[in-house]
């Protein structure tokens, strides 16, 4: 991530800091998201790995580019401290504790800790998981919370959706195919995103380069109209086109057969490999009918072997419809876009511990964009959240979800592989109820307890003016 990908917000309101000597005051923020997204029950956070690959540090060129700014660049030159902060720069420096990779979050109303639902000023109050807390000065706080944010949002938003993708397929392979409809640089994200949250592999070989996530693919159209030729029908090239792709990968032909006509695309793709096909791709007119009427002639022509693979605009609904008939699924823009969610989880950043070591609040009456004060910790329970002040006495049986990452200007120990953050994933959406792990949003969904400390803390703040 470039350092310069911010909002020109977060330097002209830092020049503005500066010129209260507050540059490098040391703050803490939190980041989090106020409420689920649309039909979800909980987000898969994702980004960690992403976000702390970023180098935070500012090119030559991107200094000009500031310096040549209509608004920015005189008030800069005019700063020469906050430009040469600016140059100085050199990665990221303070604490951090986060989320690990794939961690269930979640958010709605507060109860308090006698069960009551938890209200004040006569507004309920909600409550979430905190993903990240940050300690760092206010100079590299402004710097991180755009590309932060927007790491954690796209990330998380496909994460969470494959993971009902492929509760939907019922242990049925899904596949991440939607590389061609999202920017090539997020379509590695998707496909890292979607495998963390369960997914079977991807079909963007950037992602097996950079993450090992498997790469896998069958044809396209391109390849089976690319065989034809003047004066030679079509079956005909199409079985010849098949037999190529045989004889090249003869023990991973998946071929696509609806190009022309599906029924004959069948017939000549068992007839170009005598019966030895792996399988068949089918990518229109997907529905259960369709499926069981292809499995059937697999069976008459002598391939009942074949494995059946589906895309087609597939998404979680579609997926759980054709589950009992198919044996994997490649879908695509339903996870890298996720139409339903298509902003992201809506993860915000804010300041909970101002550099005066105030602990402040965002109230916003009648909007309900609360956030909690101070720093946070939750505690996981087998069926409640804790969410508590940081610096209560840890409760007994409780989880602690926000873990020490970094310290000073350096991890504190290697992260998880993506193998074992994914299997972590898996383990604990399989420890939901069923209600939490269905597509239909639950009627009950996860308690989110706030301790007595945090409510305290909570109804003092609410009362300053």
């Amino acid at each position: 991530m470039s350092t310069l990908g911010i909002d020109a917000y977060q330097l002209t309101t830092l020049l503005a800091h500066a010129d209260e000597g507050r540059l490098h005051q040391e703050l803490n923020m939190a980041f989090f998201f106020r409420k689920l997204p649309k039909a979800r029950n909980y987000v898969v956070f994702a980004g960690l790995r992403r976000l702390l690959d970023g180098t935070l540090r500012f090119t030559p060129d991107e200094i000009d580019t500031l310096l040549r700014h209509e608004l920015i660049g005189p008030a800069l030159k005019a700063r020469p401290q906050v430009l040469a902060a600016l140059r100085a720069l050199d990665g990221f420096e303070g604490e951090i504790d986060a989320l690990p990779e794939g961690t269930l979050a979640f958010a709605g109303p507060g109860r308090r800790t006698d069960g009551s639902v938890l209200m004040v000023n006569g507004l309920p109050v909600s409550l979430y998981t905190p993903m990240i807390e940050v300690r760092t000065s206010l100079l590299t706080a402004k710097l991180i919370e755009t590309p932060w944010l927007g790491a954690i949002n796209y990330l998380s938003m496909v994460a969470s959706k494959a993971a009902r993708v492929v509760e939907a397929a019922a242990g049925k392979a899904v596949y991440e195919f939607g590389g061609r409809r999202t920017h090539p640089d997020a379509a590695v994200d998707a496909a890292y995103a979607a495998y963390l949250a369960g997914a079977a592999g991807t079909s963007n070989l950037l992602a097996q380069h950079r993450y090992g996530v498997p790469a896998r693919g069958t044809m396209d159209h391109f390849y089976v109209q690319a065989a034809e030729r003047d004066g030679t029908p079509r079956p005909d090239t199409e079985r010849q086109a098949f037999g190529a792709f045989a004889h090249a990968f003869p023990s991973a032909s998946t071929m696509l057969v609806d190009t022309y006509d599906t029924e004959d695309g069948i017939r000549q793709a068992v007839a170009a490999t005598d019966g030895k096909l792996s399988g068949i791709r089918l990518d229109s007119n997907v529905n259960p009918e369709s499926v069981q009427a292809a499995r059937a002639l697999l069976k008459e022509l002598g391939a009942p072997h074949a494995q059946i693979l589906v895309s087609d605009g597939l998404d979680e609904y579609k997926v759980q419809a054709l589950a009992p008939y198919v044996d994997s699924f490649g879908v695509g823009e339903n996870i890298t876009c996720s139409p339903d969610s298509p902003v992201g989880i809506g993860a915000v950043a804010k300041v909970v511990v101002n550099g005066y070591g105030r602990i402040t609040m965002k109230i916003a009456r009648g909007s309900g964009k609360a956030t909690l004060p101070g720093r946070i910790q939750a505690w996981r329970f087998s069926d409640h959240d804790l969410i508590a002040l940081q610096e209560e006495a840890p409760p007994t049986g409780g989880q602690p979800l926000l873990k020490p990452i970094w310290r000073g200007k350096s991890l504190l120990a290697p992260l998880p592989s993506l193998e074992n953050s994914r299997a972590a994933t898996g383990r604990q959406i399989a420890s939901l109820s069923p209600s939490l792990r269905g597509l239909d949003v639950s009627t009950t969904p996860r308690p989110l307890v706030a301790s007595d400390r945090l409510v305290a803390r909570i109804e003092e703040l609410s009362q300053l003016s």
